[in-house]
């Protein structure tokens, strides 16, 4: 199998993971960086499983018709990647990931509408940023929250409303969040990376609501977190879901337990959002 390491380490670039992701526990990493510089030749069964795990075809890796399963693939993991940053706060990582989705060509519609709603998340991921935005660009915010979304990009604005949802009062986002849960009632047949955005729109919200002494309107989004599908990018935003509603049933003991677990697992950005909370 001549040039596999090759073509495997180009495959790998583009969907931008590291070796350790494109071995995906089917071979060792060694032995994977290995193959990729030439030094060993890896089995048919363990190259169509580990291009299995990356949904790619073992013809389309051959023939070249892997180039736009990947890209789109690519943007959702740069996309995750930022949502997972914009969640911890990490700025570092944020411009980074700008950086990279500014490279991808072609600089298509959906990845220019991409790159504006990641400009937008990272210029308002925390509380004085956006208390800093005039009501001029709250407005903007808002407009394109509203815009006409196909079916492609509809998880852009489930991201972009859940880094943004300090910009709107109680009574906006409880009609944005009921509208949503609305339309995404049937939670089985939603795919695995809406289901984690719309996860983290669910804690944002329910954050939203404490800071605003509004733990009433957070019964309906704590049910609809909680009916989410049980998998493990979803764990987290289950996790917080769990605190808050121990904190709304008088639950102190096993809400504190929660939070020395966060802690513990190195969550100490979420757990000093949650220690404001009134």
């Amino acid at each position: 199998m001549n040039n596999i390491g090759g073509k495997l380490k180009q495959l790998r670039h583009e969907l931008g993971l590291t070796q350790t992701e494109m071995a995906a526990g089917v071979i060792s990493v060694s032995f994977y960086s290995k193959v990729e510089r030439g030094f060993h030749d890896i089995g048919a069964e363990e190259l169509i499983e580990i291009l299995q795990k990356h949904n790619i075809s073992f013809q389309e890796f051959f023939s070249g018709l892997a180039k736009n399963k990947v890209n789109d693939k690519s943007l959702n993991i740069l996309m995750n990647k930022f949502l997972k940053a914009a969640n911890e706060d990490n700025d570092k990582e944020l411009d980074n990931l700008i950086t990279k989705l500014e490279k991808i060509r072609p600089q298509t519609t959906f990845i220019n509408s991409l790159i504006i709603h990641a400009k937008i998340i990272y210029d308002t991921h925390d509380e004085s940023s956006i208390e800093n935005l005039t009501y001029e660009e709250k407005n903007k915010i808002k407009q394109m929250v509203f815009q006409k979304y196909d079916k492609e990009n509809e998880y852009l604005r489930i991201v972009l409303v859940s880094n943004v949802i300090q910009i709107y009062s109680v009574e906006e986002a409880k009609l944005i969040i009921n509208n949503i849960i609305r339309r995404y009632k049937n939670t089985a047949s939603i795919e695995k990376k809406l289901i984690v955005a719309l996860s983290i729109l669910m804690v944002n919200y329910i954050d939203l609501c404490f800071q605003r002494n509004e733990i009433d309107l957070c019964d309906e989004p704590l049910k609809y977190l909680k009916n989410l599908p049980n998998i493990i990018e979803v764990a987290f935003s289950k996790i917080l879901g769990k605190y808050y509603e121990d904190i709304i049933y008088g639950k102190k003991g096993e809400a504190e337990e929660i939070k020395k677990v966060l802690v513990l697992s190195g969550y100490d950005v979420n757990v000093k959002r949650m220690t404001k909370q009134k």
